[in-house]
């Protein structure tokens, strides 16, 4: 799932050094740069897109463009997903504040036929609204659904034996309380990435661009409760994001593996992003995570634990993850594999 070609002691540590380095450069990068994109904040529709997907990259602090060997390679990078080399199903949960439900599942399927790997996904947000409006600011007495869905597919291969390239296409629709007269919205969007070994031990690069596409505008018009006119609602872009960012192990062994990453997020409406993670496994059975976002006003501190093993001819995983959303409340993720 990844290459492995373990480093000498003096390469390790030039390693370390570059990686140190660019963790104390980063953040001065990103408050020259972080502002660019803060006076666009709250601009985006199907801001759902946002909510990581899988326990195991949210327990690496979202550090995942540069690792992703697992199914959730289809959210943060989907070049990595010409890593996976056998069939794997995920399924992820994550119980998000205000009482919000987000479940993602995902299968992949690596095609010699095809040359690469191909994968699906299927995602469910949803929670109970009161519902309010202008002229019962504190509630009408009736609840409603709100739902935001995805699904898509994405192909991914190896083109040589130092670079994965990946792209895919997904249907978001967003249920804005149709049961109430509320409108909905919907369109396709786009993903890209790619993933290059620079030969220097396990150390790669990665870039991933997600959610590009057209503006969302709900269907129908909105009428004025006080004169009835009606008008067409505005469109608002998709929540894009372009990634980039570095992975490698300093230590690889039989017996642990420690995964190091750093990575900067440049959301299309809002400040720049810059976040550090880690991950040690031990025997391929046992992993303890971590991770930390540098510039987020909330969602800073992640952390998580996996555990994986055999079962005849398939391996089971399931992964935790904790974030600390500080005044929104703690932030709980698991997530189910299957391999075979």
């Amino acid at each position: 799932m990844w290459i492995s070609r373990r480093p000498s002691g003096e390469l390790t540590a030039q390693l370390a050094i570059a990686v140190a380095a660019a963790l104390l450069l980063a953040p001065a990068s990103a408050h020259a740069q972080g502002s660019l994109g803060g006076q666009r904040a709250g601009t985006s529709s199907a801001t759902f897109l946002r909510i990581g997907v899988g326990a195991r990259a949210v327990g690496m602090g979202e550090t995942f463009v540069a690792v992703a060997n697992d199914p959730s390679a289809i959210y943060w990078n989907p070049a990595g997903l010409a890593s996976l080399q056998r069939r794997e199903l995920a399924i992820s949960h994550v119980q998000w504040p205000a009482d919000i439900a987000y479940d993602h599942v995902t299968f992949t399927l690596p095609s010699r036929r095809f040359g690469g790997s191909f994968a699906i996904q299927a995602g469910l947000l949803g929670t109970q609204i009161d519902e309010t409006s202008e002229t019962q600011p504190f509630g009408t007495g009736r609840s409603f659904s709100y739902t935001d869905f995805i699904t898509g597919l994405a192909y991914s291969r190896r083109w040589t034996d130092k670079l994965l390239v990946g792209l895919g296409v997904k249907y978001v629709h967003e249920d804005l309380g149709s049961q109430v007269g509320g409108p909905t919205t919907s369109a396709f969007l786009f993903d890209v990435g790619s993933i290059y070994y620079l030969g220097l031990g396990s150390v790669r690069i990665a870039t991933s661009l997600t959610n590009f596409g057209s503006a969302l505008r709900p269907e129908g018009a909105y009428a004025s409760p006080y004169d009835g006119t009606t008008s067409q609602y505005d469109a608002f872009d998709p929540p894009l994001m372009f990634r980039y960012g570095v992975a490698f192990e300093p230590i690889e062994n039989d017996a642990q593996r420690l995964t190091t990453a750093l990575e900067v997020a440049q959301p299309a409406d809002n400040e720049q992003l810059v976040k550090a993670g880690v991950e040690w496994m031990y025997r391929h059975t046992f992993a303890l995570r971590s991770g930390y976002n540098l510039r987020a006003d909330a969602l800073k501190f992640s952390a998580g634990t996996g555990f994986s093993g055999d079962m005849g001819n398939f391996r089971g995983v399931i992964d935790y993850a904790y974030t600390d959303g500080g005044p929104l409340g703690s932030v709980h993720r698991l997530s189910l594999g299957l391999r075979f």
